[in-house]
């Protein structure tokens, strides 16, 4: 039977955020199984979700098994720890989390603002874009951040905003070994873990800025 990794993206993004990575992956003869977020949100109503019930869901509606693999980058490392407290399935996190307060906020003092943005279709319009693209200097970074927020669109505003009250809740703890963390200490959108982990540069994008260096502490965990 075929090897089996799930690809978990972050807020926001889709597919697309492991395309750099997918030619290494490649060499492992893994059946890599993209993770859509979307019809599973859609079985919640905002504001009733927590972390556990959507991990679940995911659980449920993909199938995943024990033996599975679960990559996971920044929100995405955030359900794969709760899927592998759940079934004990091996995971590598890629900018992530799993305590939902290393996340760093645009207003630190009005947190929920985010979330505000989300439910009025804020998030998504020009103007908030072109203000938090205009605050990135690497041309690189922009590019990809660009990116996933035209992706914004491709989301409801209810979904959106469910992913976020995600982002409110406890930190979930753990009995197991530390998992393969991967992060970059200049990382502005998700704060370094408290955990050891693997320092790559290339900020909140490293998969996709600096996918060889990235894969090279994940070749063991894919191995």
């Amino acid at each position: 039977m075929q090897k089996r990794l799930f690809l978990l993206p972050g807020f926001g993004e889709d597919t697309f955020c492991f395309n750099e990575l997918i030619p290494f992956i490649n060499n492992h003869k893994y059946e890599i199984i993209h993770v859509d977020y979307r019809p599973v949100l859609d079985k919640f109503t905002f504001p009733f979700i927590t972390v556990q019930q959507f991990s679940r869901q995911l659980i449920k509606i993909y199938g995943i098994q024990k033996e599975d693999k679960l990559l996971g980058h920044s929100m995405g490392g955030y359900f794969s720890f709760q899927i592998r407290e759940l079934i004990g399935t091996e995971i590598c996190m890629i900018g992530s989390f799993n305590d939902p307060k290393k996340v760093i906020h645009m207003l630190p003092q009005f947190p929920r603002i985010t979330l505000l943005a989300a439910l009025t279709g804020l998030v998504k319009t020009n103007f908030l874009k072109s203000f938090l693209l205009s605050k990135i200097k690497d041309e690189r970074v922009k590019e990809v951040q660009s990116k996933i927020m035209d992706n914004f669109d491709n989301f409801t505003d209810n979904e959106l905003a469910l992913m976020i009250e995600m982002n409110y809740q406890k930190k979930i703890t753990s009995v197991l070994p530390n998992p393969l963390r991967i992060h970059d200490k200049a990382d502005k959108i998700v704060a370094p873990p408290d955990e050891v982990y693997f320092q790559v540069k290339g900020g909140h994008f490293c998969l996709n800025l600096y996918p060889q260096e990235t894969y090279a502490y994940m070749k063991d965990f894919l191995d």
